[in-house]
């Protein structure tokens, strides 16, 4: 099922030969034409195949996207502050961050990939009409998901939907108005012309159901409540035919055993232990996923063991209620330390007095170094029960107040169930069934309510890089990075929203005006 990434290297080549995948000041050259290279339905997937190796780089999901998602939440900050990410946490953020820079360069990357495969489809002749449109659709989803991260990042930008540039330099900045209608043409005709069964079975490949899922975030960004609860509703009244459903154990969500066969996830990021290939950044490299060695605890034994460089504030710990398992699954507060004595040490005792993440360290498959990088462990970016939570919150703002209660219950059912989890001195523990967290009483007014899916999306998705997005989109940064908050940050101000945009591309290009405060 790991075929993706060996694609990746052959997606470089072709890029080289077909189009300028990186530099956008510089025009394109080859010796070979689109034309003559996408001859069958087979020339055209091993493209698309290799936008998903290129997702899978440590400039992209193994760190690059992930870890200043992570960083600027209120749920994870420096333990060491390492290089240029120990900008982002403090909100001291740079034009000349080279983390800024590599996620936009990757981006790009991997965008005109999927622009080549979209262009290589329009050459095929002998295919039929739904092969043709399945592989168009499966592309413009990629696109738009990279398009969805990059306009939320760094609002306006580049929208480039042609593999073929010929005036680099008068590329200019697209309105976030005009890339999101962008992304949902996009994402639309996905969900129009994908299959209900991604292609080969693996959810590392879109589906007409992740395209669905991610309109509905997508239009709940957008403040499109209907839209949003239409999406999501859809999901979940399809979620048979789509496969999907609550784990019954949510530590076998960051079980790696367990991944391929989980009907909760809806996308992945598909990584192999065996790193391969290389980005034109010599610094980085296909399947290096760093988030678990960034993760884990400075000393510790494999496989919780790592380099303690994102660590959750001591507030983060201690206001989550011990009676959650989630707690438990998402975080580890005593271990063996790397000492020879076999004693479990308490997060006291770590050489970052803090407890730590353990989402991605606890069970990280197999790989070449202690936890989980360069492992086989899968990032998922969308998974069913955030669809439970968009059809919550935006049913709530739609007034069907019992029916958004009802999908929180989902949720917290699912966090009262029996579990069985590694304890982190060695051995197994099992967890009883609880009766913490209580359902949602009927009652509550919008607002109310509204707080209270706020607070079940951080709990259930923590870590997993979709608290900075609410941030954003509710405009609680003075309230989350202020004195009272879980991580306060005397450095915030509003226009941190956005990331800066790269200054080596601010000088190439006198289009480019940059964001406000930088």
């Amino acid at each position: 099922m790991k075929q993706i990434i060996q694609y990746a290297a052959l997606t470089l080549t072709l890029c080289a030969s077909l189009v300028s995948c990186a530099d956008l000041d510089e025009n394109p050259v080859g010796t070979l034409t689109p034309e003559g290279f996408f001859n069958t339905i087979d020339d055209v997937y091993p493209m698309i195949d290799g936008t998903y190796g290129l997702m899978a780089s440590s400039s992209y999901y193994g760190a690059g996207l992930t870890v200043p998602l992570q960083l600027m939440s209120d749920m994870v900050d420096n333990g060491y502050e390492f290089s240029d990410y120990a900008e982002f946490s403090r909100f001291l953020t740079t034009p000349t961050n080279s983390y800024v820079s590599d996620l936009w360069a990757s981006s790009y990357q991997t965008i005109a990939t999927a622009n080549t495969a979209i262009q290589g489809v329009g050459y095929l002749d002998d295919e039929t009409e739904a092969v043709k449109l399945a592989a168009e659709g499966e592309a413009r989803f990629v696109r738009a998901f990279l398009y969805y991260h990059l306009v939320r990042l760094y609002g306006s930008i580049p929208y480039i939907d042609n593999p073929d540039i010929e005036d680099p330099l008068s590329i200019t900045l697209s309105t976030p108005d005009e890339v999101y209608a962008h992304i949902i043409e996009d994402m639309t005709f996905a969900f129009e012309n994908l299959d209900y069964d991604p292609r080969d079975g693996v959810r590392s490949k879109p589906s007409k159901g992740a395209a669905a899922s991610y309109l509905a975030s997508i239009y709940m960004t957008r403040g499109e409540w209907q839209l949003s609860y239409d999406y999501a509703k859809w999901v979940i009244d399809n979620s048979g035919a789509l496969n999907y459903a609550l784990e019954d154990d949510y530590q076998d969500l960051f079980r790696n055993s367990e991944q391929w066969a989980s009907s909760e996830y809806i996308f992945l990021v598909d990584f192999t232990s065996n790193q391969t290939g290389q980005n034109p950044n010599p610094t980085t490299y296909e399947n290096d996923n760093k988030i678990g060695p960034f993760n884990g605890v400075e000393g510790g034994e494999s496989p919780l063991g790592g380099w303690s460089m994102l660590v959750p504030h001591l507030n983060v710990y201690s206001a989550w209620d011990t009676e959650d398992y989630r707690l438990k699954v998402s975080m580890t507060d005593a271990l063996i330390l790397g000492d020879d004595t076999g004693i479990v040490r308490p997060y006291t005792d770590f050489e970052i007095p803090r407890p730590h993440i353990a989402k991605y360290t606890r069970f990280p498959g197999d790989g070449r170094t202690t936890a989980g990088w360069r492992s086989d462990f899968d990032y998922v970016t969308f998974r069913y029960a955030e669809v439970l939570l968009i059809a919550a919150e935006t049913a709530n703002e739609l007034g069907f107040t019992d029916e958004a209660i009802g999908y929180v219950n989902q949720i917290r059912a699912r966090a009262r169930q029996a579990g069985v989890i590694e304890f982190d001195g060695g051995g197994l523990g099992t967890y009883a069934p609880s009766t913490f967290p209580e359902d949602v009483s009927s009652g509550l007014g919008t607002s109310e309510l509204r707080d209270v899916i706020l607070e079940e999306r951080r709990i259930e998705l923590a870590f997993e890089w979709k608290r900075w997005y609410d941030i954003v989109r509710h405009d609680m940064g003075a309230e989350v990075f202020g004195t009272n908050g879980l991580e306060p940050q005397s450095n915030f101000n509003t226009f941190r929203y956005l990331l800066p945009i790269p200054q080596d591309e601010m000088n190439k290009n006198e289009n480019f005006v940059q964001n406000p405060g930088y």
